[in-house]
């Protein structure tokens, strides 16, 4: 398969949608989420649940956020999803026990479904007004490249906050300033970018043009698989791979470095360290995306073979963690996580070809709320179990589970 990937335009626009991406990510918590959890005094299973709820709630809301994205302005929802943040980060700083950190947890999923798949419908629609729709898998690659160097960024600031602070805590309070930069840089997004649907309709038409797109898309078996395959390793990959912080903090404990260092001071250097190096190259992925998929003849066998690798090399690093704790196993960790970022473009670009094109935000939610399903499940199973036999070996018998899936998974020609 051949992929242009050298003219996309890298005008004022392309720029702010960087922007977008990097700011969005520079959340500093992110390497310290479940320890932080631990730090309050929640089990691994009450950690799952807390991941289950915010991933449910994603779903719930997740429904009526492309009607209202398609219909009532793709620029306002995407702003008002920062505020909804911001309030969730705020309190998890207060927080101090499992309700209010649900009542967090809901809050984030509420900001997530309100931006999830609009700015990936305004990069579409952009590209079409542009001329530029067949760089698709660049331009998307590009500008998740930027959202992973941000969580690169964020993941060094965050270890020097938790170095400097000794605390878990300030984290969610610093990370409210680059949201509100982001607020401010989406609004100055084009007005013609909120376009989605033909003015003349109705409000009702809107939603029952939106409606019936969703309902489209369950009912349409070859677009419905797509959606599975791609969503099925994001959900894998959103419920490990912050389950490797335990394990990092464990393994600090057995090295015999940075001995001089508080346990808060080593875990900020080691931890954040660790989280650039994985962030960094999943932004390599991101970048090269188009590169790598163009060495397979289609996106299809290349969705197909990457999520067969990646589950595998999953249930190599959660035995490896188990029996043979060593460095192996965050490398292990990072080609799962550089895979997720590698395969995704080509996903949105596949379920983009293959959907209506005024109602991108809409399908694209679609392929996000079975992510969001798959997420909850596994993590709920992941925590469930890691209490009773070790975090390693429940993402093991995870990962052995969905390969027994592959055959009903797997993309057709």
């Amino acid at each position: 398969m051949t992929v242009k990937n050298d003219n996309i335009k890298k005008d004022k626009q392309y720029y702010k949608f960087c922007l977008y991406g990097f700011l969005k990510n520079l959340r500093f918590f992110d390497p310290f989420l479940i320890l932080f959890f631990v730090s309050k005094g929640l089990s691994f299973f009450e950690i799952g649940v807390l991941y289950a709820v915010r991933e449910i709630s994603i779903n719930i809301f997740e429904i009526p956020s492309g009607v209202f994205a398609d219909a009532l302005g793709r620029r306002k929802t995407l702003a008002f999803s920062f505020l909804i943040y911001i309030i969730a980060f705020i309190i998890f700083y207060l927080g101090y026990d499992f309700p209010l950190f649900i009542l967090a947890m809901i809050m984030y999923a509420l900001g997530d479904a309100a931006r999830s798949g609009v700015n990936k419908a305004m990069i579409i629609e952009y590209l079409k007004r542009t001329d530029q729709l067949q760089y698709k898998v660049t331009y998307y690659g590009h500008t998740r490249s930027w959202s992973q160097i941000g969580s690169a960024i964020s993941s060094l600031a965050g270890g020097v906050l938790v170095f400097y602070q000794q605390n878990l805590d300030t984290i969610f309070l610093f990370s409210i300033i680059p949201y509100i930069m982001d607020f401010f840089n989406v609004l100055s997004y084009p007005a013609y970018l909120d376009e989605g649907i033909k003015k003349s309709q109705s409000f009702y038409d809107r939603i029952k043009l939106t409606t019936s797109t969703f309902l489209d898309v369950i009912k349409n078996g070859e677009l419905f698989k797509v959606l599975v395959n791609v969503s099925i390793y994001s959900g894998y990959y959103k419920s490990i791979k912050d389950f490797i912080q335990p394990f990092l903090k464990s393994l600090l404990v057995q090295l015999p470095i940075l001995l001089f260092l508080t346990e808060y001071q080593k875990m900020g250097l080691f931890l954040g360290l660790v989280y650039f190096i994985i962030f960094l190259n999943n932004s390599i992925a991101a970048r090269k995306a188009s590169q790598i998929a163009g060495y397979f003849s289609t996106l299809i066998k290349f969705l197909n073979y990457s999520l067969f690798v990646g589950i595998a090399f999953g249930l190599i690093s959660g035995l490896m963690m188990e029996y043979m704790p060593s460095v192996w196993v965050v490398l292990l960790f990072i080609i799962v996580l550089f895979i997720e970022n590698a395969r995704k473009p080509s996903g949105v670009a596949l379920i983009t070809e293959k959907s209506y094109e005024k109602v991108n935000a809409s399908v694209i939610s679609v392929s996000s709320q079975l992510a969001s399903i798959f997420s909850a499940l596994f993590v709920m199973v992941i925590g469930y179990f890691a209490d009773l036999i070790g975090v390693g070996i429940s993402i093991a018998v995870m990962s052995f589970f969905i390969l027994l899936l592959f055959p009903l998974i797997k993309l057709k020609k």
